[in-house]
């Protein structure tokens, strides 16, 4: 074990393509060994693109990144972590992800000889959420609501490394010349999964309220890929031609995408991609799930923080708000230098990656602490109830198409 590092944990994330929560993970697992912590990442097998991924994320991180084949059942899933955890001597286990909860409470947390940790960054609590067991989630209100219900529930923002999210350590100059974007064109720039679950909306709703401003020297950058990437590389190509120029552009993933970052005048998104421009100093304008479009600045700042900078809200028009909202932005250029400076100053304050991993590690002292025989026993009632859940006569698993929220956009 490294000099300095003490516990091992065994951290589940839920694939190795590009996200904010999977590389949220990758970065509290390199920060925490500061805090004595050796973390050792796993994702199913099945989850590798094809492009970027995570792979390379840890890589540069010196994160240990194993991939497993995806469990069968629960009791599979059991017998794998279980299996991980011995083979990586793990003391401890983080899951990011409901099915894998149920698989290390009967697999390497049985009986209570691990201590578990889940993360919920989605946008509500799951049914079934162990009591017992040490909770983080990542928005203000979702940790108001589960406050009274949860043993001990801590409130981890998704992590920005502020040294390296940064525009003084980066330069997007290089990213504009291969790109062939005009460099003095002003740069609307989202760096977003490009899924129709929860993100192809609001992505839409950028390319069509750009399209609608019509705007001679306003470009939108589009950094992504993911089910819905080839659909809106369709729209994209479909308003370039009608304007009769470039407006969108359509990189793909990166797995480094802060050159991006860094050629903005302007960041649109949600979640740890919001949070990400903030520390780059860029204007930001938040586009929720369903469009709903709101810009950063001192009198909105408090309320996007605690809903994570994310709306399921549905306008009546969102192209029109938005291309309205971009517009006035636009007609204030005078006012970006200080909401970036202001945006830069908040992102130090609530989403330092220094901060966050020593607020974890703080997490797994407490779960060593308190977490035994005991506690895991006392969760007995809710695996009867999820036994019955899954019963024919209950409707079986999730049905398909049931949603369910990934708050952390990331990237």
């Amino acid at each position: 074990m490294p000099a300095g590092v003490h516990r091992r944990v065994l951290v589940q994330v839920i694939g190795f393509t590009l996200g904010g929560l999977q590389a949220n993970a990758v970065d509290l697992a390199w920060a925490g060994r500061e805090h004595g912590y050796e973390s050792v990442l796993i994702a199913p097998r099945d989850t590798m693109p094809t492009g970027p991924s995570l792979q390379e994320v840890a890589e540069e991180r010196g994160v240990r990144l194993v991939p497993y084949d995806r469990p069968t059942s629960i009791l599979d899933g059991a017998r794998t972590l279980s299996r991980l955890a011995r083979e990586h001597g793990a003391d401890i286990v983080h899951t990011y992800s409901g099915w894998s909860y149920r698989a290390a409470f009967w697999g390497p947390c049985l009986g209570g000889r691990r201590p578990l940790v889940m993360t919920n960054y989605e946008m509500a609590a799951m049914p079934g959420t162990y009591r017992a067991a040490n909770l983080i989630v990542g928005t203000g209100y979702l940790r108001d609501e589960l406050a009274g219900s949860q043993r001990r529930v801590d409130l981890i923002s998704p992590p920005v490394d502020l040294d390296r999210d940064n525009r003084r350590a980066v330069d997007g100059t290089a990213f504009i010349a291969e790109w062939g974007l005009d460099p003095l064109h002003t740069r609307a720039v989202v760096v977003s999964r490009l899924d129709e679950e929860m993100k192809a909306k609001s992505v839409e709703v950028m390319i069509r309220a750009v399209e609608r401003l019509n705007q001679p020297a306003l470009d939108l950058i589009v950094v992504g890929d993911g089910n819905a990437g080839e659909r809106l590389r369709l729209v994209g190509q479909a308003v370039n031609s009608a304007v009769g120029r470039t407006v969108v552009t359509f990189t793909g993933s990166m797995a480094d995408p802060r050159p991006a970052y860094a050629s903005a005048d302007i960041v649109l998104g949600m979640g740890s991609s919001a949070a990400r421009g903030l520390a780059f100093g860029k204007p930001l304008v938040v586009v929720g799930e369903r469009g709903r479009g709101e810009a950063f600045g001192p009198g909105t700042a408090a309320g996007l923080f605690r809903s994570s900078f994310w709306s399921d809200d549905a306008p009546v028009d969102p192209v029109a708000d938005l291309a309205s909202l971009l517009e006035a932005m636009l007609d204030r250029r005078s006012g970006w230098v200080g909401l970036g400076e202001f945006g830069r100053r908040f992102a130090e304050e609530n989403f330092g990656l220094t901060a966050m991993a020593a607020r974890l590690a703080a997490v797994y002292r407490d779960a060593e602490a308190s977490y035994g025989l005991r506690a895991w026993w006392s969760e007995r009632d809710l695996e009867v109830a999820a036994a019955l859940r899954h019963l024919p006569s209950h409707g079986g698993t999730r049905r398909a198409g049931t949603r369910v929220r990934d708050r952390v956009d990331l990237a």
